[in-house]
């Protein structure tokens, strides 16, 4: 039987007209969107037992380059001194890059509100971070040295993209 923010969650993704499949056995869903840049591909998982729920996206291109690892993980690391809400994380030996957004919900029920808005970032950052990512990848043809030497802070000023904007309800 499912958990009351498990349904929550389901009601929420169905009152916003979001396709999504369930995992059987799992608390959990899977969702594709189109960003401004790029196809997100989601996960949102409930964990019944705090009364939480964590929004996740990953980007397709995993990296082994080490000189490329590092430049990535400045990115991510700069980008997120930026945030508000979420984080991008790096699995180093895989060299996955995800964004997540979490949140506690004391009573366990959840709120329609916040799970769209924790969809909306996890998007919208994904998004946003992927123009900076294919630069990085497309300099991963460079030499090391010259890989090394790229400014990310200079990167993120001039590639400054604006955050897509959230889908309105009809009504709104």
């Amino acid at each position: 039987m499912a958990s009351t923010l498990f349904e929550t969650v389901k009601k929420t993704f169905a009152d916003q007209g979001w396709a999504f499949t369930e995992v059987e056995d799992r608390e959990v869903i899977l969702a594709g969107f189109e960003g401004q840049h790029l196809k997100i591909n989601i996960h949102v998982q409930v964990f019944d037992e705090i009364g939480g729920i964590s929004v996740v996206s990953e980007s397709e291109r995993p990296t082994y380059s080490a000189v490329l690892r590092e430049r990535l993980a400045e990115l991510i690391l700069r980008t997120n001194q930026t945030l508000t809400i979420g984080n991008f994380e790096m699995f180093w030996d895989e060299g996955r890059i995800v964004f997540r957004a979490s949140n506690l919900f004391p009573e366990g029920v959840g709120d329609d509100n916040i799970i769209a808005g924790m969809v909306h970032s996890t998007i919208s950052e994904m998004d946003r971070l992927a123009p900076m990512l294919d630069v990085l990848f497309d300099a991963e043809k460079c030499t090391d040295g010259e890989l090394a030497a790229l400014n990310i802070p200079l990167l993120m000023e001039t590639d400054e993209q604006a955050l897509p904007d959230a889908p309105q309800k009809e009504n709104e």
